[in-house]
């Protein structure tokens, strides 16, 4: 994963096998959802939610088609661009940044964060860090398939 760098110049499409598991006899994975963190740091939404995305994060993300079982796809690949001084690393020792993130107890720094609600730190930079903000905006929007958890706190 880059550092929230752009992708688009060089995309050529993201394949994957969403709904097909060979080693099973029968997969539960569907086609039906609106967004997914099916990898970890890899967000893909539907048509639907790729729209609310563009209007509600103007410039801040990259939505780049994604291939699904060597079909192009309505699903797409959601690039987060805004990558910050996010976690408060100062003054601390490998150590306890680990178990910092291990732990979910991570220090973010609002001040950095700004106005963001969707962001990358700049040294952790494959997670996608998000704000209260941003969960109200997938609850009110009805978008399922996605699940949260508190990383932290920003002061």
């Amino acid at each position: 994963m880059l550092k929230g760098q752009s992708l688009a110049n060089e995309w050529k499409g993201f394949s994957l096998e969403l709904f097909n598991d060979k080693r099973k006899k029968k997969d539960k994975r569907s086609e039906d959802f609106d967004a997914s963190c099916y990898f970890s740091g890899c967000l893909i939404v539907n048509k639907r939610v790729s729209s609310l995305f563009a209007k509600k994060l103007s410039g801040q993300i990259e939505i780049l088609p994604v291939n699904v079982n060597e079909n192009t796809s309505d699903y797409y690949f959601i690039n987060v661009l805004n990558t910050v001084n996010a976690l408060n690393t100062e003054f601390k020792s490998n150590e306890e940044i680990l178990k910092m993130m291990r732990d979910n107890n991570s220090d973010f720094n609002q001040k950095n964060i700004g106005s963001y609600i969707i962001f990358r730190d700049n040294i952790f930079y494959n997670n996608y860090y998000c704000t209260n903000e941003f969960i109200d905006f997938i609850q009110q929007n009805a978008i399922t398939g996605l699940k949260f958890t508190c990383a932290g706190i920003a002061k």
